[in-house]
This record gives C-alpha cells, sequence and structure tokens, in this order.
C-alpha cells in the first residue's frame, strides 16, 4: 500500500499504516494540485504564481525554490519520492503516492445509486477545507475544484433520482442534495427537489428551519454596508421561502422534470457544441471518433438544469453556415464549444474552446490526445473532463453576466463599442469611444465601459503616432476608475498594463498583465496584451511564446495578434517571420513601417521603398527619432535595431 493524500477535509499524509505523516503545507497543496493536473506536472514559475501571486515574481520564484528544497529534503527522510523535481518543473510520481480524489477521474460506475452513495461519502467535506488560502490565485483553484465536485455530484444525484424507490435510496437522495444546498442555496433544482422531499415527510417545518440557518449565515456574512449582490442572493432566498408550501405532491422526478421545464423557458443560457473541423490534412479517419466524443459530451450535459443544450444535428447545421455568427446569434445562443482537430504524423489531438458569445471571450481551453489505439478506452472519461470544464467555466461567468445585467441598455452600448474595437482604424476606435461614453451615461460605475474607453485611448495613441501623453494619461486614468468599479474584473487591469506601458512604466505594466492573466488565463486578449508588454520589456522569445498561445486560443486572430506577434519576430531578427505574420494581418496597412523595417533589414531595398511611400500616405509627418522616443523599449538595443531597420528602408 502507498502513502495517501487526504484533500477532503483536513489535508494531510498519511503512510500505508495509517498514520498521519508530518509535510510541509506548501508541499502537501503542490501534491493535491499535480494530482488534479492532467499532464501531473507543471512548472516552476506556474507553481509559484499559484502559491505566491501577492508578492513579487522574483520573491515567489525564491519561496518556490526553498519549498521545494524543503519538500526534496523530507523525500530523502521518508525514502519514498512522491515529486520529481527539475530545474524547470516538478512532476508527480503516481506509484509513490496515492489520492483521495483520485477514483474521480474513473467514469462512474453502471449503477448510479452506488456511485451517489460513493460520492456522498466522499465529499462529507470540501476541498482543502481546512487550508488558509490567502492569495487569489490559490483561493480561486480551490473553488474551481469544490465547483467540479458539487458538480459531479449533482450529476450522479439526477442520474439517481429516477430509480430511487426504496425509503433507503430516497434518504440517500435528500443527503446528496443537503450537500448540495450548503453550498449553493441558489439552485432551483436541489431546493425543489427538498420541498418535495420534506413535505412528502411530513416535515415542511424542518425545511423551513434549514432556510432559517441559511438565512441567519447570509446575514451573518455581510458587512456593515452589503453590497447588491449579496443583498440580491439575500432576498431570492427569502422569495423561495415563501413558496416552499406551495410545492405539489407528486413524484420527485415528475415534480423536478416540471421544474427543469419551467426553468428552460425562463432564461437559461444555451450552449452549442459544434463538431470538429481539421487543421491539417491526412487526418480525415480521427473525424467520426472526434464527433462522437462531442456527442457524448452534449448527451452529459443535456441533464443538468442550468444550460440548455444546443441537439447535435442542428449544432452540425451551425457549423456548416458561412456566417455562422448571425445563425448563432438568430438562435440566442449564449456559449460557443468550438472544437478542431490538428496535429503531425501519428500524433493527433482535439483542441476546443469556449467561447461567450455575446463579446467573442474565449472562457476556457483545453487540448486532449486523440491516438486511435487508445480512444475507445479514453471516450467517456474525456468527455466527463470536458462536460466538467464546461459547466464550471459556464456556472462562473453566468455569475460574472449579473453585472452586465443590472443595466441593459449600457450593456447594449458597451457591446456595440466592442464590436467598433475590433477594428484598428482611427474612425472605428472614436466609435467606439463614443459607445462607451453612452453606456455611461446609463451605468456611470460600469467598469467594462471604463475600461473600453481607457483602450480606445491607448489605441488612438499608437494609430497617431504623435507621441500625445494626454491620450495614455486618459487611458491610465480610466483603467484605475474600472479596477475601482469592479475590483475581480480583468479589464481594468488590462488596460491599466497598457497605459503604464506606453507611458515607459514596464515593471508596472508587467505586474498589471500578469495580475490580469491570473484572473483570466483564457482571455486571449489579455494574452496577446501581456504578450506586447514582454516586447517592451526585452523579453521578445517570451512574448512570442505568449503571442502564439492567444492565438491558439483565438484562431481566426484580430490583426493587433498579428502585429505584435511580427514585432516580437523582428526584435528576434526572424524578418521573414515578421513578414509572414504581416501577411496574415487584413489590414497589413497598419504594419507599413515594420514591413519597411523589415525587408530592409533583409536587403530588398525596393520592396522596402515601397512601403516607405505607403506608410507617408497615412502619416506624413512620420519622424523616426520622435516616435522611438516616444515608444518604451526597457533596454537601448531594440530602439537602436529599430531605428537602424527605419533608416535603411528611408524613413
Amino acid at each position: 500500500m502507498a502513502f495517501r493524500l487526504l484533500t477532503l477535509g483536513e489535508l494531510r499524509l498519511v503512510d500505508p499504516s495509517g498514520n498521519a505523516v508530518a509535510f510541509s503545507e506548501k508541499g502537501l497543496i503542490i501534491l493535491a494540485y499535480l494530482f488534479v493536473h492532467p499532464q501531473r506536472a507543471q512548472s516552476r514559475t506556474a507553481l509559484s504564481k499559484l502559491l505566491w501571486d501577492a508578492v513579487e515574481p522574483a520573491q515567489a520564484y525564491t519561496n518556490m525554490r526553498k519549498s521545494l528544497s524543503r519538500i526534496d529534503g523530507r523525500q530523502h527522510e521518508l525514502g519514498h519520492q512522491f515529486v520529481q523535481i527539475t530545474a524547470s518543473d516538478v512532476k508527480l510520481n503516481a506509484k509513490a503516492i496515492d489520492c483521495d480524489i483520485a477514483g474521480l477521474e474513473a467514469p462512474p460506475v453502471s449503477d448510479a445509486l452506488i456511485d451517489l452513495r460513493s460520492l456522498v461519502g466522499l465529499f462529507s467535506h470540501a476541498f482543502l477545507e481546512n487550508v488558509d488560502s490567502t492569495g487569489a490565485a490559490l483561493s480561486a483553484w480551490i473553488g474551481q475544484q469544490r465547483v467540479q465536485h458539487l458538480s459531479r455530484l449533482r450529476k450522479a444525484l439526477i442520474t439517481a433520482i429516477p430509480i430511487a424507490k426504496s425509503a433507503q435510496d430516497i434518504a440517500l437522495v435528500k443527503d446528496a442534495a443537503l450537500r448540495i444546498f450548503q453550498h449553493d442555496p441558489d439552485d432551483e433544482m436541489i431546493v425543489s427537489l427538498l420541498a418535495e422531499t420534506y413535505s412528502t415527510e411530513g416535515k415542511v417545518e424542518a425545511f423551513r428551519n434549514i432556510y432559517e440557518g441559511q438565512k441567519q449565515k447570509l446575514w451573518g456574512n455581510l458587512t456593515l454596508d452589503p453590497d447588491v449582490h449579496a443583498l440580491n442572493v439575500v432576498k431570492k432566498v427569502f422569495e423561495k421561502q415563501r413558496t416552499l408550501l406551495a410545492v405539489s405532491q407528486q413524484g420527485i422526478g415528475d415534480q423536478l422534470g416540471a421544474k427543469a421545464n419551467t426553468g428552460l423557458k425562463r432564461s437559461m443560457p444555451r450552449l452549442v457544441l459544434l463538431p470538429p473541423v481539421e487543421s491539417i490534412a491526412g487526418r480525415q479517419p480521427l473525424l467520426p471518433f472526434a464527433d462522437a466524443l462531442i456527442e457524448d459530451v452534449t448527451i452529459a450535459l443535456c441533464s443538468l438544469t442550468s444550460v440548455s443544450v444546443v441537439a447535435p444535428y442542428t449544432a452540425a447545421q451551425i457549423s456548416r453556415q458561412s456566417d455562422k455568427a448571425t445563425t448563432i446569434a438568430q438562435h440566442s445562443i449564449s456559449y460557443v464549444l468550438d472544437t478542431r482537430l490538428s496535429g503531425q504524423g501519428t500524433q493527433c489531438s482535439l483542441f476546443v474552446q469556449l467561447v461567450y458569445f455575446a463579446n467573442d471571450e474565449v472562457i476556457w481551453a483545453d487540448r486532449y490526445d486523440m491516438e486511435k489505439d487508445s480512444l475507445a478506452v479514453q471516450r467517456r472519461q474525456i468527455a466527463r473532463r470536458i462536460s466538467m470544464a464546461i459547466t464550471g467555466e459556464i456556472e462562473r461567468n453566468e455569475l460574472a453576466r449579473e453585472y452586465f445585467e443590472q443595466s441593459p441598455t449600457a450593456y447594449h452600448h458597451y457591446l456595440l463599442g466592442q464590436r467598433h474595437l475590433k477594428n484598428l482604424g482611427l474612425p472605428d476606435i472614436r466609435r467606439a469611444r463614443k459607445e462607451f461614453r453612452a453606456a455611461l451615461n446609463h451605468a456611470p460605475y460600469f467598469a467594462p465601459a471604463l475600461s473600453g474607453i481607457a483602450r480606445t485611448y491607448s489605441r488612438e495613441w499608437l494609430i497617431t503616432a504623435r507621441g500625445d501623453a494626454q491620450l495614455l494619461k486618459e487611458a491610465e486614468k480610466h483603467a484605475n476608475k474600472a479596477i475601482a468599479a469592479g475590483q475581480d474584473m480583468v479589464g481594468g487591469y488590462r488596460e491599466l498594463g497598457v497605459a503604464k506601458m506606453l507611458l515607459g512604466g514596464i515593471d508596472e505594466s508587467v505586474e498589471a498583465l500578469e495580475l490580469a492573466e491570473t484572473l483570466s488565463p483564457h482571455y486571449a486578449d489579455v494574452t496577446a496584451d501581456y504578450a506586447d508588454t514582454l516586447v517592451h520589456a526585452s523579453k521578445p522569445d517570451l512574448a512570442l511564446e505568449k503571442i502564439e498561445k492567444a492565438i491558439e486560443l483565438n484562431p481566426l486572430s484580430p490583426d493587433v495578434y498579428l502585429w505584435t506577434a511580427a514585432g516580437a519576430s523582428y526584435c528576434l531578427e526572424e524578418y521573414e517571420q515578421a513578414l509572414s505574420y504581416i501577411e496574415r494581418m487584413a489590414d497589413r496597412g497598419l504594419a507599413n513601417r515594420l514591413s519597411a523595417a523589415s525587408w530592409a533589414m533583409i536587403g530588398d531595398q525596393k520592396r522596402a521603398k515601397s512601403f516607405v511611400r505607403k506608410a507617408r500616405e497615412t502619416n506624413p509627418d512620420f519622424d523616426v527619432d520622435t516616435w522611438l522616443t516616444a515608444v518604451p523599449f526597457k533596454e537601448q538595443w531594440q530602439k537602436d535595431h529599430y531605428r537602424d531597420g527605419l533608416r535603411k528602408a528611408g524613413f
């Protein structure tokens, strides 16, 4: 028997005899993280950000090195190597240690009641219940795992309800529902189930007491000046309490079905899972397997009451439309799971990304191996992982949507502004600013609109190339207002990072954008801005890695992504690569100066001069030295390199 890590309830390590073993808490958290991670491995940098996100990156990395040293020393004392530590990453040795949640990766057992009973016993305590997680990144990760555990329990509960006949089975169902209710008292299906169960037993008063306890808990957590969201949660509890006695005396399964149908007619978000397409030739034989995988996920999600899933046939029809966006909008679809096959040689993988359609934000993405020999075994397991991930991300995003929907008119203007910002022309930038200001007329503290205005000023500064510092001051001012209005929203930090970078505060910019990426790690636009800042921080190699990640998250990339990739490539003296990125831009004229410099460095003076002429047509007053004085680069070699290319081109 191996050592065992216990994560549900008190976090601890026990030896093969079941005795607790002394081990550092940070070390145990790292073990728990690696057990959850699909690859069972993670880089030192990523782990340091998880555990010490509130301190400087250099200090966090130092803390990480010390913790790993202590872990390694303790492993030697115990004579067991739980993790393999290298100069760059940490990898779990699954043969030396087991974990209480390791079994969650296995497919559910065929007997739904046995599966539910096992989960109820397993989830008697919350994940890392007693860990004092003061850091935002660690707290967010722990919260994500708990949401996934509740989602797993809820799914098992729904599957077990139709076959729960005996008193023992009904008691199990009620126990599972109570576990979920304790963590999510706003779940209408669970409230309905508990109300029906207690009323059938003649214990309506007992359920009323449960609600009263939950009400007191909610009020006890409120500050002296409770925010609107907290008050709304309490209000919903009161409203549900008044309707308890109106629950009918039908069977549990019938009642739940009726409630689910009612919910679908109200405001349930709709999700479409588009069947995969290939990004390379020669992988056609795997498409049927991938299609079946996505159909598995669709079927798994159909049992949920928090999301409405578009049927596979309609999803296939949508994927064939030339204008998918219009079709998706016509069917009031909120979320799109985009999938595609990719790979080389004998390797093939399925890339999936979940997009919130209203603002084209990628809120989650991942990649899964699709090897033919192992696909039959992995199919259901992969389907379950994707299902849990989608469910968790949609639930989290729906909570964020409450903020947006407080003022529908403001949100409407915000979305119009976002559409204009997809183009880099000056008229579109100013139209976007006008829409964002209109949003603020309806909701003065609407953080996304404040972030949007900040972005328009930064974009205008870049496009006009006049070095107008006042534009950047306005961008910084509105970014700070956005942070104050929505402290847990990524937009303000993103725009502050961009403004600080253009103002020359490179280190402050990196810090702000690193925080923005931590808050929203799958938000492609944030990653792209982080990449741009890394170019100016004289780290073009890291910048190119970041922008390639952003392009993978957002394959039909906007021009600004490709512009950043071209700039990073130029700094790395990969001039042909820079030109290839520019060639992919829809409006290549925006990069005329960079094209001229790249062709000049290659030695093609004729082409370089043609781009100089084009650049002069749109900006006849452009001056190299004035521009380079305004553009911040952390190290002088970058300015010299750019100046050299522009001078050779003829500027």
